[in-house]
């Protein structure tokens, strides 16, 4: 939306350069709830949510100061300040707050991220074919690529965390018999690593349901973990956000490192990272 540019601002010029997906999703919503919390005008750099879900900010044009979120003392609570303490200013970080500090804006959050009528059309037919096959979808996100290539030290091994694919066996053994007609759906980005060990389950994945989507090839998984009736995540901020915007599942499972096994989660009152927000950051 074009905004009126003589309000006083907030603008963040690294929105789609800073993270992938499911981090720029968080950025953009913390952006545009605390702008409108406080009548700020927002600009931002162009990202891929300009084309999926119509967003027409001002691009930026002013040169304002960049803020970095590690200069932020106690940044938690920006969303719940009676008064704002970032005006005129360019913000650059993560902002993923334990998201019970998101929670008050959970009908804006929603708002933010459904996709605009074109895009919506083919993400709903791919959704009608997975629906076609069986009643409950159980969804899971397994991801691989850069989490191994991150994994320099300890540190890193415990924030990208790759859990086994085990654990998500023995959860869907657990529930398969007692669902209506389950279905499964995993994203992933080295599918043909992981499908082998899910076979038994007959998964289904984006190459089955949706024509190729060039603008955003990693949309159409986003979208469906967004619409199952259950779903188990990885340490990713992708299946976080999809948890986030998911309003008819029941289950929400992610890995716990200390329990070695997939755990229950509110996504709605939950750390994003649980390591992160351990370490304090």
């Amino acid at each position: 939306m074009h905004q009126d540019s003589g309000r006083p601002g907030i603008s963040m010029s690294t929105l789609g350069r800073y993270g992938r997906f499911g981090n720029q999703i968080i950025q953009y919503a913390f952006l545009q709830i605390y702008a409108k919390r406080f009548g700020l005008n927002v600009q931002t750099s162009s990202w891929i949510g300009r084309d999926l879900f119509g967003h027409r900010d001002e691009l930026v044009n002013r040169k304002y100061p960049r803020i970095q979120e590690t200069q932020i003392k106690n940044k938690q609570k920006l969303l719940t300040d009676p008064h704002p303490r970032l005006i005129n200013v360019d913000i650059q970080g993560y902002f993923q707050f334990h998201t019970r500090y998101y929670a008050p804006y959970r009908a804006d959050f929603h708002s933010l991220f459904e996709p605009v009528p074109d895009v919506a059309v083919l993400m709903e037919k791919g959704l009608r074919r997975l629906r076609a096959v069986g009643k409950t979808v159980i969804g899971l996100h397994l991801r691989r690529g850069d989490f191994r290539t991150r994994q320099v030290d300890e540190a890193d091994k415990k924030i990208y965390f790759i859990p086994p694919n085990e654990w998500y066996i023995q959860w869907l053994k657990s529930i398969w018999p007692y669902s209506v007609k389950p279905v499964l759906y995993i994203a992933s980005d080295e599918l043909e690593s992981v499908l082998p060990e899910f076979s038994e389950f007959s998964p289904i994945t984006y190459r089955d349901l949706f024509d190729p989507y060039p603008m955003a090839d990693y949309y159409p998984d986003h979208y469906v973990l967004s619409r199952c009736d259950m779903l188990g995540i990885c340490s990713s901020t992708f299946s976080y956000t999809a948890s986030m915007l998911n309003k008819r599942a029941s289950i929400f499972l992610r890995p716990d490192q200390e329990r070695g096994k997939l755990v229950p989660y509110d996504p709605w009152n939950s750390p994003i990272n649980p390591w992160l927000h351990l370490m304090g950051l």
